[in-house]
């Protein structure tokens, strides 16, 4: 298999993994961090033997990574608290209209972090996104899941930050990140948990989760990112927006409210468009001349 064609398998299977995160947090019927205490610790269990099974020495990989993977695991369990808080406290096609513009942020942060310049039709995005946000907002005033779409928010700049750490660190090992993140996820969580919290149903849920679903998609998802274009990521990675919510309607007929689907087409144009119009741009650029 081709490289290119590698690096969409990849991202096609990461993006039908982590379609099913929200699904399972819901059905686990846990609340509060319990949830995300499963994820992690689970994720961690999981990862890192798969590191150990792949590098032969997990120690040795911890130490290439050093201080960067502790950061990245730290962001990731950021993000990975934030989701899983806010699938509870907001509709899910809420929480992943507004991760959607992840790659928006990943353009702020380009800029800002490595000097990169934004381009008009970037800028453009950014503002229909920022538009679109606050319509879902204001719906959400009204629904209660206020608090659910700022977690999101939270969520979607955790995961763009880590998309720079892995772009400036390439060396990082992807399994052992995502191993790292489960560690700080359950830390995170551990001081809001008490044994009360859980039930046999839900650590069996989360195991699934935690275990297979979740982590496995999180690193075809980073091992994507080293081999296909951003755009290309962008736009498969839209998959989730469609597949998580239909499940989530089918299972317990949750519907998304009048704002969400006005909100959402906004930031649909602009998590679409703009990747659209970046790989038309790319296709359009002239060949480099191979010398006689």
């Amino acid at each position: 298999m081709a490289s290119h064609e590698k690096g969409l398998t990849n991202l096609l299977v990461a993006a039908a993994l982590m379609s099913l995160d929200a699904v399972f947090i819901r059905l686990s019927g846990l609340h509060g961090f319990a949830p995300s205490f499963l994820f992690g610790v689970f994720s961690l269990i999981s990862m890192t033997a798969l590191t150990q099974v792949r590098e032969g020495n997990v120690l040795r990989v911890a130490r290439a990574g050093g201080f960067m993977l502790l950061v990245s695991g730290a962001i990731m369990g950021v993000s990975g608290t934030a989701f899983t808080l806010a699938v509870q406290k907001t509709t899910v096609a809420n929480v992943l209209l507004i991760m959607s513009i992840t790659p928006i942020f990943s353009a702020i942060f380009s800029w800002i972090f490595l000097k990169e310049n934004i381009k008009k039709h970037t800028g453009l995005a950014i503002l229909l996104s920022i538009i679109g946000i606050y319509i879902i907002v204001q719906g959400s005033l009204a629904t209660g899941g206020l608090e659910g779409d700022l977690i999101a928010l939270v969520c979607a700049l955790a995961v763009s930050m880590n998309f720079i750490v892995w772009r400036k660190f390439k060396q990082l090992n992807r399994s052992l990140v995502v191993g790292a993140g489960g560690f700080f996820i359950a830390l995170f969580a551990t001081p809001f948990i008490a044994v009360a919290d859980f039930d046999i149903k839900g650590v069996l849920v989360m195991m699934v989760m935690g275990l297979f679903t979740a982590p496995v998609g999180r690193m075809f998802n980073a091992m994507a990112t080293r081999i296909i274009s951003a755009p290309e990521v962008s736009l498969i990675s839209q998959i989730k927006i469609v597949i998580a919510p239909l499940i989530i309607w089918a299972i317990f007929g949750e519907v998304p409210g009048t704002a969400t689907f006005i909100g959402g087409s906004l930031i649909l144009l602009a998590a679409l468009g703009q990747p659209l119009y970046s790989l038309y741009l790319m296709k359009r650029a002239p060949v480099p001349a191979v010398a006689e």
